[in-house]
């Protein structure tokens, strides 16, 4: 059994990532510490006749030793969920290997299974954990009233399993607190009650202005400015210029900032989009304030319906210049377009369809002979009226909640009724008396020290923001019932929704009726159906799949980014996954079509890469043509695939290790310290192809046991280019070199035919992309789901799935395995299972 391949690519590999996170490594000796009865009687002699002659004191595969397990105890609880599964599914003993029989197996997960219940019953409660930062900002949002993006103060948080939800990896430092109470300060600092609103609110209605340059001049005198560029027309508005990437000009306006540097701006824009030819791109508004980039968004208002956007910006952080706070709103073009009639300004292009040349790929026209905007053919952001207020404080309970706090008096009985309302909204539950008196005994104590109304309230209310119950959200498995109940609607609303829950969750947790499973896959319907479901998909996705990456869009002919539309293009990427999972998720999809359909997600932008027509820059379901080759499903986005070889177009490796790790749940371990490295330039190398230099690679044992199952799946994707579009040839020959200290390789030399054969983890073969996907459908759509699963539990429950988890995951696929493993229903299976609801 010694030095088996076959071993050493299945358990032993698969383990090993266990192997890092806890720690079990070679130092397990025989006899470590006292042996557990049940473990000598149901697994010692499984693991010695089974597992350590490859795991042992003789040979540590995946440098894995398993001869001194003694029992099942905390520290390894992940290493036993892993040996749980893998003989679960009949992965260990590998393929070869003299099997166990049933009542072997039957007895060994019989007591890992009763010895994690013992465990998570010794342990007790430890769900609870701390709001990261984009949780903590929206709870901030939904507790104030006000729509400032409190996270970007906040510092970045830990993660666990690459998620940024887990609870270790969420643990408390002194800078995190620090800036925890800046931020939290500055909120309740950001709410009024009694005080007066500021008298300095600036309004421009340019549908009334007749020369726009002179709009702000009645408030010079109060340091207003503004710097505006366009066509003013009476009755409909400004005509802001549009501009391309390299353009920096835009409608600046500068105001008064807070005398003291802190606080908040707040102000309101009206605006429409118009174009005057066909095929002009819709008009996009892009929105700064101190250099920093708010929003860029399609506007689809009309000159009679125009479209109200308010922002409200903590300016405590940002660049505040001599002339006061800058905002800027320019019309931003970021898409190739042509229009009939008019000649292009970019004359390098070799495709009309997919602009790879330095100009910018747009209609040219002189300005000065078509001086109207109904004869320039370009995309109009039509301003009608600006509101700014320079030093906001808002009006708290906001009138929109319609709270029954009656009158609001300088007295000790609107203080109390305002604490009750606020910590009843900080803390996501009924609160009780005995709870609030510490913090209205603060007010009290503040008023006798001579303090205002409405500064006492407020530092009560900042006492109320550094407690645990706002900070942190509580175990679903609370032994109050009542607070647990609320825990789950917590749990759930942060989920699915990425905020605090909202009036139907907290009526249902009143209520009690939380863990009942109607009423909860009901809630996982609207929530879905709700567009807050964003919040959820967003990160999850983008986490899941490790999307953060770098999206490369290259120019053919000169093999550098393209910068001109590159922006607009790679964020419609990134979106275009975000929302095909979504989609399929929302509309219940079975769990193919992650990987395989026949439409997508597009926009304009997508459209013109993929080379379909779409229209506008929302996106939008789109049937794929029968010839497309790439096909459904996300794996075929040009935004995966482009991240995937970022490092060089035929990084075949890393591509088959983030399969392995994200589609089929069979993650390889860290690599060896010491790896001889991969170079097409060595003499010996020189004129291989990539696949025979890999091959190469696999005859060190050290490397042979993660590369014997990626780098055969990397090569699933080798019909993808740098940028993610879809290729048939690729060079015969490549060459090493580094980009920002990463190894990148580059095509030289004659083309030939994509080489895309490989192999499944499993041992399957494919020819091409399309027949890999087909195994993908017909074989591992059960690999696909656990994995989902898993990173469900860690991104819901806040921690790594153990043993009991993975027997309910096991029971989950069971059940929707043959309906196909609806998506919606597998989300509703976790939101019931015990790792939700009772942990």
């Amino acid at each position: 059994m010694n030095n088996a391949p076959a071993r050493s690519t299945s358990f032993g590999t698969c383990l090993g990532l266990a192997v890092a996170v806890v720690g079990v490594v070679s130092s397990l000796c025989v006899g470590s510490e006292a042996a557990d009865p049940g473990f000598e009687r149901s697994a010692r002699e499984f693991l010695k006749t089974h597992c350590v002659a490859c795991h042992g004191p003789d040979d540590q595969q995946a440098n894995l030793r398993l001869d001194g397990l003694t029992g099942f105890n905390a520290e390894r609880s992940r290493l036993w969920a892993m040996i749980h599964e893998r003989v679960s599914d009949g992965e260990m003993p590998p393929k070869g290997e003299p099997r166990p029989d049933a009542d072997e197996t039957k007895r060994l997960l019989g007591w890992i299974e009763e010895a994690a219940e013992a465990h998570r019953a010794k342990a007790g409660t430890a769900g609870t954990r701390r709001l990261n930062r984009r949780e903590l900002g929206a709870a901030l949002r939904d507790v104030t009233g006000l729509e400032i993006d409190y996270a970007a103060a906040l510092p970045g948080d830990g993660k666990l399993a690459g998620f940024d939800t887990g609870a270790s990896a969420l643990q408390d430092a002194a800078d995190s607190v620090d800036r925890i109470l800046l931020v939290t300060r500055r909120a309740v600092d950001g709410v009024r009650f009694l005080e007066p609103a500021s008298e300095q609110t600036f309004v421009v209605d340019f549908k009334e202005t007749k020369d726009v340059r002179k709009a702000f001049d009645p408030w010079k005198e109060q340091g207003v400015q503004a710097k505006l560029r366009g066509t003013g027309r009476l009755g409909e508005g400004l005509y802001c210029d549009p501009k391309w990437l390299r353009d920096r000009d835009a409608q600046q306006f500068y105001v008064p900032g807070p005398e003291n540097g802190r606080g908040v701006v707040r102000f309101a824009v009206e605006v429409a989009g118009r174009t005057f030819f066909d095929d002009t791109p819709p008009p996009r508004l892009c929105v700064k304030v101190a250099g920093r980039t708010l929003e860029y968004r399609e506007i689809t208002g009309t000159l009679e319906s125009p479209e109200r956007l308010v922002y409200e910006v903590q300016v405590d952080d940002l660049p505040i210049g001599s002339k006061g706070v800058k905002i800027e709103l320019s019309s931003r073009v970021e898409l190739p377009y042509e229009i009939d009639g008019f000649e292009n300004e970019d004359k390098t292009s070799k495709d009309a369809d997919l602009p790879d040349g330095p100009g910018v790929y747009r209609p040219k026209y002189d300005r000065k002979k078509l001086r109207q905007p109904e004869e320039q053919p370009v995309p109009w952001v039509v301003l009608q009226t600006v509101e700014i207020e320079g030093d906001y404080v808002a009006t708290w309970p906001p009138a929109e909640w319609e709270a029954d706090v009656g009158e609001i008096t300088d007295s000790t009985e609107s203080a109390d009724r305002l604490l009750s309302l606020w910590m009843e909204r900080a803390w996501r539950r009924p609160v009780r008396s005995g709870e609030k008196k510490r913090f209205l005994d603060l007010y009290t104590r503040l008023r006798g020290d001579g303090f205002t109304f409405d500064e006492a309230l407020r530092a009560s209310f900042h006492s109320v923001l550094m407690s645990g119950p706002f900070r942190y959200m509580v175990s679903a498995a609370d032994p109050d019932e009542s607070i647990a109940q609320h825990a789950v609607a917590s749990r759930l609303a942060f989920m699915l929704t990425g905020g605090p829950p909202d009036a139907e969750l907290r009526e249902l947790a009143a209520a009690g009726r939380l863990r009942d499973e109607k009423v909860l896959g009901d809630q996982v319907d609207r929530l879905l159906a709700d567009p807050r479901s964003d919040a959820f998909f967003e990160p999850f996705v983008v986490q899941w799949l490790e999307m953060e990456q770098p999206i490369t869009i290259a120019m053919q002919h000169i093999s550098q980014q393209n910068f001109q539309f590159g922006r607009y293009l790679k964020e419609s990427m990134r979106a275009e996954t975000v929302e095909y999972v979504a989609e399929c998720f929302r509309q219940n999809a079975k769990s193919r079509e992650l990987v395989d359909g026949d439409w997508t997600m597009m926009n304009d932008s997508l459209g013109a890469f993929y080379g379909y027509e779409v229209e506008g820059s929302e996106l939008r379901r789109v049937k794929l043509r029968k010839d497309d080759p790439r096909g459904g499903g996300f794996l075929g986005h040009a935004g995966i695939q482009s991240m995937l070889c970022w490092m060089g177009d035929n990084w075949v490796t890393y591509r088959g290790a983030w399969a392995l790790r994200h589609v089929v749940d069979d993650p390889p371990p860290p690599p060896p310290l010491e790896v001889p490295e991969l170079d097409p330039n060595d003499g010996s190398n020189q004129g291989k192809s990539f696949k025979e230099i890999l091959a190469i690679h696999q005859e060190e044992p050290n490397c042979a046991v993660c590369h014997v199952k990626m780098d055969p799946l990397g090569f699933a994707f080798q019909n993808f280019d740098l940028s993610g579009r879809w290729r048939d040839v690729e060079h015969e020959k490549y060459s090493r070199s580094e980009l920002d200290g990463k190894i990148q390789w580059n095509g030289r030399g004659e083309t030939r035919p994509v080489d895309a054969t490989g192999r499944m983890p499993r041992g399957e073969e494919f020819t091409d992309y399309a027949s890999f996907k087909k195994l993908l459908v017909q074989k591992y759509q059960r690999d696909l789901i656990r994995g989902i699963m898993k990173n469900l539990v860690v991104y819901g429950a806040g921690r790594q799935p153990d043993v009991l988890d993975a027997v309910e995951i096991r029971a989950t696929l069971d059940e929707l395995e043959p309906k196909g493993f609806p998506l919606r229903d597998v989300l509703k299976a976790f939101v019931r299972s015990r790792a939700f609801l009772e942990t």
